[in-house]
């Protein structure tokens, strides 16, 4: 059972404004499947969703930075997962990854400020 299916709170769309079908489908499908990965929220989400939770206040570089290494590590395993060829880098760009971290922290936003987050 995916994780889309307890916590959908975005309208797919929205992010795909702008974009010709076939990219926003392959967005979405990296999308999706980074939030469907057990082992990266459990070695990387959780503790994000800890220091998010303790923090006051945070901007967009600040929430970049912190959800960044997961978005890395989630892009390799699609990458390899997908058997894609050409060079990491012009498959996954800055932009696109930048794109994936605000996505993800607006997808769990409201559930991290209520502590849904919790390991154990």
């Amino acid at each position: 059972m995916r994780l889309n299916e307890f916590f959908s709170r975005i309208d797919i769309d929205q992010h795909s404004k702008g974009k010709n079908d076939a990219t926003a489908t392959w967005m979405d499908d990296l999308f999706y499947f980074i939030i469907d990965h057990d082992k990266l929220h459990k070695d990387y989400f959780f503790p994000i969703a800890h220091k998010l939770r303790n923090l006051k206040e945070s901007n967009e570089s600040h929430i970049i930075e912190l959800f960044m290494p997961m978005v890395v590590k989630g892009c390799k395993e699609y990458y390899h997962n997908q058997k894609m060829e050409g060079r990491m880098a012009s498959k996954f760009p800055q932009e696109l990854r930048e794109e994936l971290c605000k996505r993800l922290y607006d997808q769990y936003y409201e559930d991290i400020a209520a502590g849904r987050y919790r390991l154990g």
